[in-house]
């Protein structure tokens, strides 16, 4: 148990390397750079000063120079800076955190309440009209965008209740952040529901066909 712990840590490991060498050398090789995106955005550009940002981003550095650069500044916590804000990114990225946290948990246990019992229900039911109705919403819960389906929820919340919830970082109660946190989760739960329902029906179906369960039927 021991070596095949440590054997799909070392997976894990060389897995998360390939995925970051091949992520780091696509957004290198793809046209443009935060500098054109920072001169395009000010309207104009300096050949000179754009060498001289390069230069200091280390942009001008060969690809390898460059990823062992952002490897080590990753494994000691620096992420570099957001040139927007134009503070550390972890101070960025901290904050928001908790938030998201909060919308993964509640999408997660949006996903696998709606999930499960409909994945069971429609293994139950194979071959019924019911069954070719929930396939067909699993279908339409993966092809629909997150982005389209949230606008969606938002306009069938004005419909029912003529309003909207309206973030606050802050809720008082616990049905106040329900309320603000749930819009956000049915859109990001309700494709990982989709495919949630269909990997409980394909296992399901395998189940019900196996011995022990046509000898309990008998």
């Amino acid at each position: 148990m021991f070596a095949y712990i440590v054997r799909r840590l070392f997976l894990m490991l060389v897995t998360l390397f390939g995925i970051s060498v091949i992520i780091f050398v696509l957004l290198r090789v793809v046209p443009g750079n935060i500098v054109d995106i920072l001169f395009d955005a000010a309207g104009f550009v300096d050949p000179a000063d754009k060498a001289n940002l390069e230069r200091e981003l280390g942009l001008s550095q060969p690809i390898v120079i460059q990823y062992l650069h952002w490897i080590g500044g990753l494994l000691h916590g620096d992420l570099g800076y957001s040139y927007v804000s134009e503070k550390p990114a972890l101070e960025e990225i901290l904050p928001r955190i908790p938030i998201t946290a909060r919308l993964a948990g509640l999408a997660l246990l949006f996903s696998a309440s709606i999930g499960i019992p409909l994945g069971v229900i429609s293994a139950v039911h194979q071959g019924s009209k019911l069954d070719y109705a929930l396939r067909v919403v699993s279908l339409s819960g993966l092809s629909l965008p997150s982005f389209w389906l949230g606008l969606l929820i938002l306009m069938a919340s004005v419909s029912l209740f003529g309003t909207m919830p309206i973030f606050n970082p802050n809720p008082k109660t616990w049905l106040e952040a329900f309320t603000i946190y749930a819009v956000p989760a049915m859109a990001v739960g309700f494709r990982s529901a989709a495919l949630t329902m269909r990997i409980t029906r394909s296992s399901m179906l395998e189940i019900l066909r196996q011995d022990y369960i046509r000898t309990a039927r008998a």
